[in-house]
């Protein structure tokens, strides 16, 4: 099944269900998701994602360029990224690890008219449902995709912002409800990975307020960033290290979009 996307319409008075018109063509359906993307805030409804690989060996699937632009993919070794049926009602993103090798990535890139700086970021925010898992500490992480100059013309700058809760000092996690987490609102410590090493050194730690300020932060033998990086799009991420999981995730807010999963 492949993914598919569409943008939720903004109409009011119309009733339940008149809030986008499927997979429908032309002009008219173009426009309507046009406008409503108009002022950036929108909601994104994704589906189809449904990547099962059992085996040791990373697989990752081709892009796919969803209705507002950006392209998604995924990455998976010893789990699954699918999309099912979710405690409480709905559908939700659903990330499940089988041993301590799994990884898991859902990649998303951004299109020009996407893409902001780590200045005027205001949302990052995500709720998630942990049904089990080996650590108290793990939720998906999410890896912002940084061009540190702010010149996408030169490509040898390029790292990633990495929040994990792990790092965060808020004690056990908690299983099986619903909870949200606002990144950037909650000024969550965050690490760089730079020229392929992971610089998650407490010494090299910092809130994203220090990262995303005009003076910025270098970590020892890393890239500088500040107010003017631009983020380039985001990763998705679970396992490596982090045992068996399974947790679903959904409402995935960047910036003015939300990412929605749904069957």
């Amino acid at each position: 099944m492949a993914i598919t996307s569409y943008i939720v319409e903004e109409h009011k008075g119309h009733g339940k269900g008149h809030t986008q018109h499927g997979n429908g063509k032309g002009k008219g359906h173009d426009k309507h998701a046009d406008d409503a993307m108009a002022d950036g805030v929108y909601t994104i409804r994704v589906a189809g994602i449904d990547h099962d690989n059992p085996t040791a060996a990373d697989q990752a699937t081709p892009q796919t360029v969803l209705a507002d632009g950006s392209k998604m993919n995924t990455e998976v070794r010893a789990g699954s990224i699918t999309i099912d049926s979710a405690p409480g009602g709905g559908e939700s993103l659903h990330l499940v690890t089988d041993s301590n090798n799994g990884r898991l990535r859902v990649n998303v890139e951004f299109d020009a008219d996407q893409r902001t700086t780590l200045g005027d970021l205001e949302e990052l925010s995500f709720d998630y449902y942990i049904e089990s898992s080996d650590r108290t500490d793990v939720i998906p992480v999410i890896r912002l995709i940084i061009d540190a100059d702010g010149n996408l013309a030169t490509t040898g700058d390029r790292g990633e912002l990495v929040f994990e809760r792990a790092y965060q000092g808020l004690g056990a996690t908690t299983q099986d409800s619903w909870q949200s987490v606002d990144l950037v609102g909650e000024d969550w410590t965050a690490w760089q990975r730079s020229f392929g090493v992971n610089r998650d050194q407490i010494v090299n730690m910092t809130e994203y307020s220090d990262w995303a300020d005009a003076d910025g932060f270098t970590p020892a033998g890393g890239l500088h960033f500040d107010e003017d990086s631009v983020i380039l799009g985001y990763s998705v991420a679970l396992g490596s290290g982090n045992g068996t999981n399974d947790i679903y995730m959904d409402n995935l807010q960047f910036a003015g979009a939300t990412m929605d999963f749904y069957g």
